[in-house]
């Protein structure tokens, strides 16, 4: 049994200290970030000579640690005892040093540095706050929130370490801050000029840090191996945190195997290094490569049992038992049992269109088969997939590997349309895959937000005339608002928008731009232009390159043509007069009045044409010109609601009944369609699909319907074995159906319909 995540203590009447994964470049006990440390002494560190032992001699070092840990100074104490691993020790003698000296700012930021080493972030970030509280200028504690904000990808952690070298542009710590978060939204320039201060430092530790930056550089560059790391190596043969630093940068930039081999040359000089095995064995998995990830996992739990990632990804691995690999020559399957019945033909039928759709649309069709897992459980994706900058809340994919929600986790009425979701993922697969995953971001996911709208499971469907039909598929309010007000950013920084958002909404925000941007390339340049840019990050280019040979024009130039395609594109789309139309009808709707519900439903699809998400004024327009008696104006209103790509089930199951009604099977067979993939675990929407097609003449197609159906244990289990009769008996497979008639009228002896079949079964 896999056990907890140790913690340290409370620290007193603090907030809530709710673990969490700290992206990774704390280097191990012994080679943490001492700048702070000057507070136990007023002659520098008094551990130096132990710390630079790590380098030459391990137990040397400890040796020299252990001499401490009797001293009279607690933070002395405290600082040997976590240099040795004994975290415990060291938390109780950092607090009974911040107790004796309540205002040395310092004490509190090493305490911080001391649990953010062991991924309690809450509790770091409230002793650094509580440091500034005491010294507003101790740059200590100022750069310990900069490493909270950048484990969290928040855009503040740039923010505070420009502060710091505005105040202090020696600052070596921050200049290695800085080139960190260069180098992690691509900005190589920048990087290398922060470097090159750190990489002449006297202090060894921070040669070194700079050096594994500096092979970081080399790498993302593709000149690997660098000369850098050699160097390093020279001076410190152990020193596994170089290749871990790698790592990090092939992992943001989602090339996870190359990842991979650089974390195993970490623990392989280092096998003491427990984070580098944590993110081994998290990767490891991210390629499907569960035995060595697990076992990988088992042995940084043993090592370091603070991490709570490791933890909580090896109960997830316990809880998996059971969840057989459903595997063909084109997908493996891994769903919940529960679930496997009645997803995994939608799945298999979704992943092999959107394969062979996108694929060929781009010029790449995977030859080896996608890994698709599908967690009931929304927290159970999310410990699948953390630690990574710009994950969406739907899906993510590791190259051939998806993972996400299934459609039990969330619903569509909270905006999760997870066949659209899925469909999204695939065309990740495609392009990563065609690029060896050398891909920037902000093209995979405008690539796969474009094919989303324009070739998946809920794009825009050709509607008459008469009903009207919008050129694009809609967009939240906020994107077009975010454009008038010129917050999107230009193309070639718009990965920044993913990596480091600067506020809470830009990530949406960008998801969205950098789909418009791939319609706008599409519509402007052609399908050819997107599948040059992908052919261009294939043979390494960086964005600015990229879209300027594949486009033959300036990338600002670019971003002037896609603000004019904007300015037209959201023509007439009015959110304050939508806002104010929606709350009319809503109201006047609440109070039964349908002809002044059904003028301001009007006048807010005016505002807005493309409005499906929630609140949409079209299924209220249709209530409304129903309870009017106008059964056509509902039905079109409706109609325009699902080709725009609406999904709310009790609208379209309204559809569905209505065009059934008005003598319209086969637009009603479309729509129940649709509303079967949308809410694919509902007992009665599978059935009431397969009693459509059974009634259409497609009894292959019903039988998989209620076979699905009946794998969600319906409460009605002899009803379900009489439609699955019924299907046996239409395709012609009398065994079949007569096994699944007696079923039924074993259940139900008395049951009318399934004597009467058996009656027809046998003659």
């Amino acid at each position: 049994m896999i056990r907890s995540a140790r913690r340290l203590p409370g620290l007193g009447p603090l907030p809530s200290r709710a673990g969490g994964k700290f992206h990774g470049f704390l280097r191990r006990v012994g080679f943490g970030l001492v700048a702070g440390f000057v507070a136990v002494s007023a002659h520098g560190d008094p551990l130096a000579q132990c710390r630079m032992l790590e380098i030459s001699n391990r137990d040397d070092a400890r040796d020299c640690f252990r001499g401490y840990l009797t001293d009279p100074s607690p933070a002395l104490r405290a600082e040997a005892a976590w240099a040795l691993g004994e975290i415990q020790v060291a938390n109780g003698a950092f607090r009974r040093a911040a107790q004796a000296s309540p205002n040395d700012a310092n004490v509190r930021v090493r305490w911080g540095e001391l649990f953010l080493s062991t991924y309690q972030v809450a509790d770091a970030e409230t002793l650094f706050s509580e440091a500034l509280a005491i010294d507003a200028d101790n740059v200590p504690a100022k750069l310990g929130l900069a490493r909270v904000a950048l484990g969290r990808f928040e855009a503040r952690a740039k923010q505070i370490v420009d502060a710091v070298l505005a105040e202090a542009p020696d600052n070596i710590e921050a200049k290695l801050l800085h080139a960190r978060l260069a180098l992690e939204v691509g900005d190589i320039e920048a990087a290398r000029q922060s470097l090159r201060q750190p990489l002449a430092a006297e202090d060894a530790l921070l040669r070194l840090e700079a050096m594994a930056l500096a092979a970081a550089l080399d790498h993302m560059l593709g000149s690997a191996p660098s000369a850098w790391e050699a160097k390093a190596l020279e001076i410190h043969p152990g020193y596994g945190e170089l290749f871990e630093t790698v790592a990090h940068f092939y992992i943001i930039t989602r090339r996870y195997r190359e990842a991979i081999a650089q974390l195993e040359r970490a623990v392989e000089i280092d096998p003491q290094l427990w984070s580098a095995h944590a993110t081994l064995g998290i990767n490891l998995l991210r390629v499907n490569r569960f035995d060595e990830g697990r076992a990988t996992l088992a042995k940084a739990h043993d090592g370091d049992p603070y991490n709570v990632e490791v933890v909580n990804t090896l109960r997830l691995l316990d809880s998996l038992h059971g969840w057989d690999a459903l595997a063909d020559d084109e997908v493996i399957l891994r769903i919940h049992p529960d679930e496997a019945g009645a997803l995994s033909g939608y799945v298999r039928n979704l992943v092999t269109d959107a394969v062979k759709t996108v694929g060929e649309r781009y010029g790449f069709v995977p030859d080896y088969p996608v890994v698709v897992e599908l967690y009931p459980r929304h927290q159970d994706f999310a410990v699948r997939t953390s630690g990574l900058p710009g994950i969406g809340v739907l899906g993510v994919a590791f190259g051939d590997v998806v993972l996400m929600d299934s459609p039990s986790a969330r619903s569509i009425d909270e905006g999760f349309d997870w066949a659209s979701a899925l469909w999204h993922e695939i065309a990740h697969v495609v392009t990563l895959g065609a690029t060896n995953n050398l891909v920037s971001r902000w093209f995979s996911e405008g690539v796969s937000v474009f094919e989303e709208w324009r070739t998946g499971p809920s794009r825009l469907q050709p509607v008459d005339a008469a009903v009207g039909a919008a050129r694009h598929r809609a967009v939240p309010l906020a994107v077009v608002e975010a454009h008038r007000e010129a917050e999107m950013l230009p193309v070639a920084v718009l990965d920044e928008g993913f990596i480091r958002p600067r506020h809470p909404g830009q990530i949406m925000v960008s998801y969205n731009q950098a789909g418009l941007l791939c319609e706008f390339i599409g519509e402007a340049h052609g399908q050819a232009a997107l599948s040059r840019i992908l052919a261009a990050y294939r043979d390494g280019m960086d964005t600015v390159d990229a879209v300027e040979a594949a486009l033959q024009i300036p990338h600002r130039a670019v971003d002037e043509a896609f603000r004019a395609y904007l300015d037209e594109r959201f023509a007439g789309i009015d959110p304050a007069a939508f806002a104010a139309a929606m709350q009319e009808a809503v109201d006047s709707a609440s109070t039964g009045e349908w002809a002044v519900a059904a003028q301001a439903a009007r006048r807010a699809i005016a505002s807005y044409p493309n409005a499906i998400a929630e609140p949409s004024p079209y299924p209220l327009l249709a209530r409304a010109e129903a309870r009017q008696g106008d059964q056509s104006a509902a039905l079109d209103a409706l109609t325009t609601y699902w080709r725009a790509g609406g999904r709310s089930p009790a609208a379209l199951a309204r559809l569905a009944d209505g065009l059934a009604e008005a003598q319209r099977p086969g637009d009603a067979l479309a729509v129940r369609r649709s509303l079967a993939l949308t809410t694919p675990l509902s007992i009665e929407g599978r059935m009431r699909f397969g009693d459509d097609l059974l009634a259409f003449g497609k009894p292959r197609e019903a039988l998989r319907e209620y076979l699905a159906a009946k794998s969600l244990k319906p409460h009605d289990a002899a009803d379900a074995h009489y439609r699955l009769a019924r299907a046996y008996h239409r395709l012609n497979e009398p065994e079949d159906a007569r096994r699944h008639v007696l079923l039924a009228l074993e259940i139900a002896p008395r049951f009318a319909d399934a004597l009467s079949l058996l009656l027809e079964i046998n003659q």
